[in-house]
């Protein structure tokens, strides 16, 4: 998942995995897919009906959730589509058409259709059923928010500050934002890319990657990082991970004395570095003793450890197919699932500080949002709603809110989400403008 954790234009490219199917559709000419027994029977029998009685809305439906069961949604798209051109207005129908067409990576569609559910006359029925899609259930607030890109915030140790990347328009740096004040100071100003910041639990040094020592003129997504700390009292700049890999995504322990990354260090394939394996690594704050940790033929990224040496880690991986969130011993042993889905993503874990409760991000809705469930994978809650990507969750210290990036606002920038402010129910107009706001980015 390199590229999620290097860049933010390609994030959708990364993960988004192939949803649709070029099958020719059953609902125009009669031909019956392969499939086995009643279910076989059944499309045989609603295609006959269809034939029968060609307006009747009702067969089109039960064809067309056949075929979703299935997993066959072009077949279920075309027949919704063809139920809809003998009644557009049909609302039931239509949901289930943007329901589908949003799984199917089918965002405009969809959302045009959510649209026109509610400016109907059955608008305000189905109200309940569209607007956790579009508003967001606690309380959103904007942190730093400019016209440029800020992402991948992390709090400091004692919740008064925040560090985070910035684009100038040509490169990333390192600011910090001052809670209290408001105010933001740039810590970085190279002119290379300096990202994925976190500060130690003294909050003495700043942990960073950055490509400052790779000089070949290449693209950024093939420039090489490593991973540095700047010492915030001398402002001394340390390389902890010179070699010819790329090594990112940095967290310090919560005693301060270990870090683990990702790097693509050990896979040594002649391919292009977006086909590179990466690996969970670990090693001393100084930079010593670096251990991998994991071993597996795909992307393990975004670690987090919960104690020090002989504590856990948890991250995501694709080891079985689509991202997952795992945990492990801090040497590598016993690692078991914590999320488990073929069908969609979760990414990016973040542990509370009271260790009860993990965050992550996934796309199992259409897009991307933030969830969080129980450290042992239980009580899933969607947290964040928004037709945008909701990306890179951080707990703060007290655990009652989360830090992430999002492009709900055109670019990318701060937001943070409080767990103690639900939000009221919004009306037909609130969430006709929520779609309008994000039909106009697209």
């Amino acid at each position: 998942m390199r590229y999620l954790n290097f860049g933010l234009i390609t994030i959708l490219a990364v993960i988004y995995f192939s949803c649709g199917g070029t099958s020719k559709s059953t609902t125009d000419t009669g031909d019956l897919m392969v499939v086995d027994g009643e279910v076989s029977e059944r499309i045989a029998d609603l295609i006959e009906n269809i034939e029968d009685e060609p307006n009747n809305l009702g067969w089109r439906l039960q064809l067309a959730r056949e075929y979703e069961a299935l997993d066959k949604n072009m077949e279920a798209l075309k027949t919704y589509e063809g139920a809809l051109m003998i009644d557009p207005n049909h609302s039931e129908i239509k949901y289930n058409y943007a329901e589908l067409s949003l799984r199917m990576g089918e965002k405009r569609k969809a959302l045009q259709a959510y649209k026109e559910i509610l400016l109907g006359m059955d608008g305000p029925q189905y109200l309940a059923r569209i607007s956790p899609k579009f508003l967001d259930a606690y309380d959103v607030r904007e942190v730093v928010a400019t016209p440029d890109d800020e992402a991948f915030g992390s709090y400091s140790s004692d919740g008064t500050k925040i560090v985070y990347q910035a684009h100038n328009g040509t490169d990333w740096n390192i600011f910090e934002y001052d809670i209290a004040t408001q105010t933001k100071r740039q810590i970085t100003f190279d002119s290379a890319d300096e990202e994925n910041p976190a500060l130690s639990p003294d909050m003495n040094i700043l942990l960073f990657t950055s490509t400052k020592d790779d000089h070949r003129d290449v693209d950024y997504n093939q420039k090489l990082r490593d991973i540095y700390v700047m010492d915030l009292v001398t402002q001394r700049v340390t390389n902890l991970t010179t070699n010819s890999s790329n090594d990112w995504k940095p967290r310090f322990s919560r005693d301060g004395n270990f870090i683990v990354f990702v790097s693509e260090r050990n896979d040594l394939r002649d391919v292009s570095l977006d086909q590179l394996f990466s690996n969970i690594f670990i090693m001393e704050r100084s930079g010593s003793f670096q251990l991998r940790v994991t071993d597996a033929k795909a992307n393990d990224g975004g670690p987090v450890i919960k104690g020090g040496e002989h504590g856990t880690i948890y991250f995501d991986s694709n080891r079985e197919g689509t991202f997952d969130i795992y945990k492990m011993k801090a040497d590598g042993k016993e690692i078991s699932h914590i999320t488990y889905n073929k069908n969609y993503n979760n990414v990016a874990p973040d542990l509370s500080s009271d260790d009860t409760k993990i965050a992550f991000f996934s796309d199992r809705d259409g897009n991307f949002e933030i969830y969080v469930m129980s450290e042992a994978g239980q009580d899933e809650l969607r947290i964040t709603s928004n037709p945008a990507d909701d990306l890179n969750p951080v707990f703060s210290p007290d655990g009652k809110k989360i830090l992430f990036h999002s492009n709900r606002s055109g670019n990318f920038d701060l937001f943070e989400v409080s767990l103690e402010a639900k939000t009221s129910g919004g009306t037909v107009s609130d969430v006709v403008a929520r779609i309008d706001a994000a039909l106009s980015t697209m």
